[in-house]
């Protein structure tokens, strides 16, 4: 095909030493209620084309701001973005981002840009191959057998083709990340730009996704990813560490300046701490009727009625927890993670089966009875932090002991701040979310989830916006409760955070198989996660991929 023939032309063209970008001294100020705060200072760089550019840093950083300087998603306050297109002539000619009216960013963004956000943007009310194709359209070159074709060829590639046809609620958070990608490429863009494109997927699948970033470089793509998994940083081509809005250390191939006003790293603060010497203030050490589990499920099946016919999510399942145990549940995409979830914390109905929390069987109550039961002894800490955006995190936090009218009116305050405090949020509490990073509001939904203090605490990816530092000192958290018996289930990825829970549960299409800790009778072993060859780019065809 043309369009594919021309991505390999325009890979013999580029030059790792010529530049795509130019940043030159950018700042960036975002304006709230309580003054100015600086998310960028003075930063410059070059982004070289075909490169694999990682940017690495904490929580709060200013690395997401950065993403958005590169795509003229959001303007900045001073300085100049340059981007150098390719003329018919082969020659490279700059266009300054900052003097784009919205029309025209949105013209040369669906032109040169793809965008893979943190929490996917897909479109509920399209199946995935037509969620794929949405960048042609917006581009005005959409041709149904052309368009289709391709998006077919980059399910193949993200290993999601058998799903072409599904809505995004019938597959997991995972594999909405890797339609995600697969749109992002549907306009074959000289630069991707991806925010934590892995951090929802399982290292295997994430593995594989990084081997597709890879070898459209090694075809002249350009990618720029933000991440804070450390251990992908020998895998770029160059790394820019930055903090607190500077550039601090420049790593790989490429020059090694630091920013004006630089730091390092380790002497930073942690977005995260643990209050009072490490204890977990207003918290009282729980006491519970061990002759009933805390958690206990009994053949529950979950089967989703779709379009292309019935889905099983769940396949009998059998589960017990103990009070005050500290469990990891771990599997790949579309295992049944988050369906699990749900049913334990009565979001979502099983087909059948029982489900009893603390001796209650939670689907004889009514809908209102269940949210209420909810509220006062379950805990939930969403994967993208669901805080209301026009409360501040103090209010945020305080709501949970509203709604379930716990502790008394004038006591609400100072144990929601006790909460931030522990999280590290204090200085944040007057702050609405949108004016504090992305790591921030996971830290905020964290203390929000113990604000009435509940036995059961249900997290699902709870790091996964997280430092690898901030990560840590909230499994410190999650194991001080444990300790005061509250009992934990953290669905995660991050084999460093499994080794340290109690128990290691694997659940695997839709049955649990045997993990650290864990005896299963009858479970299928744990069919590991083996990627296919990545589709080749330059086929005009679907033909021949896993």
């Amino acid at each position: 095909m043309i369009i594919l023939c021309a991505l390999c032309a325009f890979a013999v063209d580029f030059s790792m030493t010529e530049s795509i970008f130019q940043l030159k001294n950018v700042a960036k100020i975002y304006e709230t209620g309580a003054g100015g705060f600086t998310a960028l200072n003075g930063v410059t760089f070059d982004v070289n084309k075909g490169e694999f550019l990682g940017i690495v840093g904490k929580s709060g950083a200013g690395k997401t701001t950065l993403l958005n300087m590169l795509s003229g998603v959001s303007r900045i306050t001073s300085g100049e973005v340059l981007f150098y297109a390719q003329n018919g002539d082969g020659r490279s000619h700059p266009i300054s981002i900052g003097e784009l009216n919205q029309d025209e960013l949105a013209v040369w963004r669906g032109q040169n840009m793809g965008i893979v956000y943190q929490s996917f943007e897909l479109l509920p009310q399209l199946d995935l191959i037509n969620n794929i194709m949405l960048p042609r359209e917006f581009a005005g070159q959409y041709q149904p057998g052309v368009s289709r074709e391709r998006a077919l060829e980059l399910l193949d590639m993200v290993e999601l083709r058998d799903h072409a046809y599904k809505i995004p609620a019938h597959v997991s958070g995972g594999q909405k990340q890797r339609v995600a990608i697969a749109r992002a490429l549907m306009n074959d863009p000289a630069v991707i730009v991806a925010d934590e494109p892995t951090g929802s997927l399982d290292s295997a699948t994430a593995d594989t996704i990084f081997n597709i970033f890879a070898r459209l470089v090694e075809r002249g793509t350009t990618v720029v990813m933000v991440t804070h998994d450390t251990e992908m940083i020998p895998r770029f081509s160059r790394t820019l560490h930055i903090s607190d809005g500077e550039l601090v250390e420049k790593k790989g191939r490429g020059d090694s300046r630091r920013g004006g006003g630089a730091r390092r790293e380790e002497e930073e603060k942690e977005t995260v701490v643990i209050s009072n010497n490490g204890q977990i203030a207003n918290l009282k050490t729980q006491t519970h009727d061990t002759s009933v589990p805390a958690i206990c499920l009994e053949n529950v099946v979950k089967t989703y009625h779709t379009p292309a016919g019935d889905f099983t999510a769940l396949k009998g399942i059998d589960l017990e927890i103990e009070y005050g145990q500290f469990v990891s549940l771990v599997g790949k995409s579309g295992s049944g993670k988050s369906t699990l979830l749900n049913m334990l914390t009565g979001i979502d109905h099983p087909t059948s089966g029982q489900v009893t929390i603390g001796g209650t069987d939670i689907y004889s109550l009514s809908e209102s009875q269940r949210a209420l039961w909810r509220g006062r002894h379950v805990g939930i800490v969403f994967q993208f932090f669901q805080l209301l955006p026009t409360l501040t995190l103090l209010e945020n936090t305080i709501l949970p002991m509203d709604y379930c009218n716990v502790y008394g009116y004038g006591e609400r305050p100072s144990r929601a701040l006790d909460l931030l405090k522990m999280v590290g949020l204090a200085d944040h509490a007057y702050d609405l979310p949108a004016n504090v990073s992305n790591g921030q509001q996971q830290a905020a939904a964290i203390a929000r989830s113990l604000a009435t203090d509940p036995p059961i605490i249900v997290a699902d990816e709870p790091t996964g916006n997280l430092d690898t530092r901030s990560a840590d000192v909230v499994v410190e958290v999650f194991q001080e409760l444990a300790n005061r018996g509250k009992t934990i289930l953290i669905v995660t990825h991050d084999p460093s955070l499994t080794s340290r829970t109690d128990r290691n549960i694997v659940i695997a299409d839709g049955l649990l198989v045997k993990g650290r800790g864990e005896e299963v009778k009858g479970g299928r072993g744990d069919e590991s996660f083996t990627p296919s060859p990545l589709h080749p780019l330059t086929s005009s065809s679907a033909k021949g991929a896993a």
